[in-house]
């Protein structure tokens, strides 16, 4: 048991380094998922991003059966099934089919049924800004404490680095808006004298 929780820890260790070493939006998505998909040896990870203001999630990273899958961004209209999306902090792990049914989950076009999965919420403050998922196509019960726990670790982490890389990327865009005015000031400055 010790000897696994010091593999967790490596691993968390190795993807929050990972992390810290880039303000790339896109590239952190991708590092964090080709990195769950090794250390869990699953073919089968996905990660999702909220847009609040268009109640749409943005499919960042969706690899199933090892084969990258461009999924469309998914839209809800406003009320009851956004409300519970957005409300919902807490892990979910469905071990089975049956499962997966009685809960109302249903399979997105394009994709395969999964026999089990685990859905990792991000969550900033209050709000919940995306999620990460882990299925097994092949087996139920997939899914146990200590790759509950990784996962978590790993969505909190990517929650902060992700929410960091955008301000960042608002910050750069901001600055280079304040250059070019700056800019056109000179201009317009000059041409005045």
């Amino acid at each position: 048991e010790t000897e696994q929780r010091n593999a967790e820890l490596a691993v968390i260790n190795s993807i929050q380094q990972g992390m810290a070493g880039s303000l790339d939006f896109q590239g952190i998505v991708e590092m964090v998922g080709e990195k769950l998909r090794e250390v869990l040896g699953s073919d089968d990870v996905g990660i999702g991003w909220f847009d609040h203001a268009t109640r749409t999630i943005k499919r960042l990273y969706e690899v199933e059966h090892g084969v990258r899958l461009n999924l469309p961004d998914e839209v809800f209209e406003p009320g009851e099934r956004w409300d519970r999306i957005c409300a919902r902090r807490v892990p979910l792990v469905t071990n089975t089919v049956a499962e997966q049914r009685a809960l109302g989950l249903t399979v997105m076009p394009g994709t395969d049924e999964a026999k089990s999965s685990v859905t990792v919420p991000m969550v900033i403050g209050d709000r919940r800004v995306g999620g990460i998922l882990v299925e097994d196509h092949e087996r139920e019960n997939a899914f146990g404490e200590s790759e509950l726990r990784l996962l978590t670790t790993v969505a909190a982490a990517m929650a902060v680095a992700l929410q960091s890389a955008l301000h960042f990327d608002e910050t750069k865009r901001l600055l280079k808006e304040t250059e070019q005015r700056n800019a056109e000031l000179a201009v317009i400055n000059s041409i005045q004298q």
